[in-house]
């Protein structure tokens, strides 16, 4: 069996065992922040051919997920190909997939799955709060001594800054040019990190943001197809940002009740980032 009529057989057979009935064009699915449940490049390189209107023929993004680096290479090639955008053939073995957890915009009713995100290295932990530190975390807030950090959610656009979705605001993540050693790359993606927070904030997705694992699983998925991590996040950060004008988000705050202190890090001197069954937490200084 040749492999167009293979790639053909498995998604007929994901079809059926959902019970849909597929028209042969994704294009008929409604846009909902793609990029917020993209766990990997190849599933990025869907969402940005969905933002191109050029999904015509591919399975709905679900279903899509569902198949390994091979299959979802497979089923991309042409279109990316058509559209310019590179693709890479996947490495063997390929890296272990962290799924991403659907984000809280309210854009549905249907319940998020609840996922563990998978460590890859030591480079994914960010030392947490101690229990017997000076911080304390409360309903919605975090008290470390006198210092309050806030949670947030996502904000309706008339409360961002009047430049947050225009070309002009760009994610500029820094470029790493060090070594493979972890211990040059973790304070690289630490601080990358950082500022990829304060980013999202600023257009007003601070309530669904990649936890920490699963933004370090997209460095070494990236670097692992020879891709430009930076890059990638600017391309992310410009369809973020489209998604953004002409979708509407919930500005509803809500904590999972098990969110321990020891599930959150101590980021910078303005943010605080709490992780807990692969939801994550944005608190924010003097707000």
């Amino acid at each position: 069996m040749g492999l167009k009529r293979l790639i053909r057989s498995l998604w007929v057979i994901g079809i059926i065992a959902v019970g849909g009935i597929f028209c042969g064009a994704a294009a008929a699915q409604t846009p909902s922040f793609c990029f917020l449940s993209a766990s990997s490049y190849y599933e990025q390189v869907y969402c940005e051919l969905q933002a191109r209107g050029q999904t015509r023929g591919l399975p709905p993004f679900h279903q899509f997920k569902r198949n390994d680096e091979v299959i979802q290479a497979a089923i991309l090639k042409r279109p990316a190909e058509s559209n310019g955008i590179k693709l890479p053939s996947p490495q063997k073995p390929s890296v272990q997939s962290v799924e991403a957890v659907a984000p809280d915009l309210d854009l549905d009713k249907s319940p998020p799955p609840v996922l563990t995100a998978v460590s890859q290295s030591d480079k994914t932990v960010l030392a947490p709060v101690t229990a017997g530190s000076a911080c304390q975390l409360h309903q919605q807030h975090i008290t470390c001594g006198t210092k309050r950090f806030q949670l947030m959610g996502n904000r309706a656009n008339h409360h961002l800054a009047a430049e947050a979705l225009t070309a002009a605001n760009r994610m500029a993540l820094p470029r790493y040019q060090g070594a493979d050693e972890s211990t040059q790359i973790q304070p690289y993606l630490r601080e990358a990190y950082r500022v990829y927070l304060s980013k999202m904030h600023e257009i007003g997705l601070a309530g669904a943001t990649l936890n920490y694992d699963k933004f370090t699983f997209l460095f070494d998925d990236l670097r692992s197809k020879g891709l430009d991590f930076t890059e990638r996040f600017e391309t992310m950060y410009t369809y973020l940002k489209q998604d953004k004008k002409r979708m509407g988000v919930s500005e509803k705050l809500q904590m999972d009740e098990s969110l321990q202190i020891s599930d959150c890090a101590d980021l910078s001197d303005d943010f605080m980032v709490c992780s807990r069954a692969g939801r994550n937490y944005l608190f924010v200084a003097g707000s």
